[in-house]
């Protein structure tokens, strides 16, 4: 499997195609567990959308996946089976990155681009289960995705004009949003945590730098290939929470309608 989404805690979504099958799998790399959820038709013929979070109210792990044809279907791994609905959200076009997770306080989040520059942020609430739409800033430069800043969703966007000069967006209330920070940049951004990027030098080095206090720190940490872009180097950077949480599996998971 050759892409990962996450972390979100302490766990990480799989996906890939294995044998022409779209598949997916929950990882804990603290105890080396895998488990592999098999998907259900028309996932399996098509390329979902995921994401991944934890219902607050029962601490129940939850994969959603969604489609174009006004379906969607959820998992619960303390129930061992997919639920299957129909929803009236449109489908997800011009869907942006998101850097590192856009899971908070049990919803998780993914931008849509429509004309004229138009962004909406599409959340969806693992407790009640139901997916909601949100107005998003009118920002007329290029927009990487969303990321978290102090556990709040905020958008990092990009000068078309100066490519070295960037902008996070922070969602004060639903549909209200407020520029947080402007600043230079010349490293490749790779991931996102708390109110700091994760960058990559030319040279391959992983630096963080916080947007807010403006300051530098070096990680320690050098690797062939993460000074490209993460889809052409095959290298990416995840902030990870280590936990020792058991994905629990039953034997009698059926599909739940």
């Amino acid at each position: 499997m050759a892409y990962l989404l996450g972390s979100v805690i302490d766990l990480f979504l799989m996906f890939g195609v294995i044998d022409h099958v779209h598949s997916c799998a929950l990882w804990n790399p603290a105890t080396r567990e895998v488990r592999l959820l098999h998907l259900p038709p028309p996932m399996i013929n098509d390329r979902p959308v995921f994401g991944l979070g934890v219902d607050l109210l029962t601490n129940d792990y939850k994969v959603v996946c969604y489609l174009c044809e006004n379906s969607a279907a959820v998992y619960s791994c303390s129930r061992d089976s997919w639920r299957i609905f129909k929803h009236r959200i449109p489908f997800f076009t011009g869907v942006k990155q998101t850097f590192g997770t856009a899971y908070s306080n049990g919803v998780y989040y993914w931008l849509l681009r429509g004309h004229h520059s138009y962004y909406t942020v599409l959340l969806f609430d693992f407790g009640s289960e139901m997916f909601e739409g949100i107005e998003g800033p009118h920002i007329h430069t290029y927009v990487f995705g969303l990321m978290l800043v102090d556990d709040s969703i905020a958008i990092l966007s990009l000068n078309d004009l100066n490519m070295s000069d960037y902008a996070i967006w922070v969602m004060i209330q639903p549909g209200v949003w407020s520029k947080l920070v402007t600043f230079q940049c010349f490293p490749f951004i790779k991931s996102c945590y708390d109110s700091s990027l994760i960058l990559a030098t030319r040279t391959s080095r992983l630096i963080s730098y916080n947007v807010r206090t403006n300051k530098l720190k070096d990680l320690a940490f050098q690797r062939s290939g993460l000074g490209n872009h993460a889809k052409a180097s095959g290298c990416g950077v995840f902030y990870y929470n280590e936990s020792l949480v058991t994905i629990k599996q039953r034997d009698d998971g059926e599909l739940d309608h």
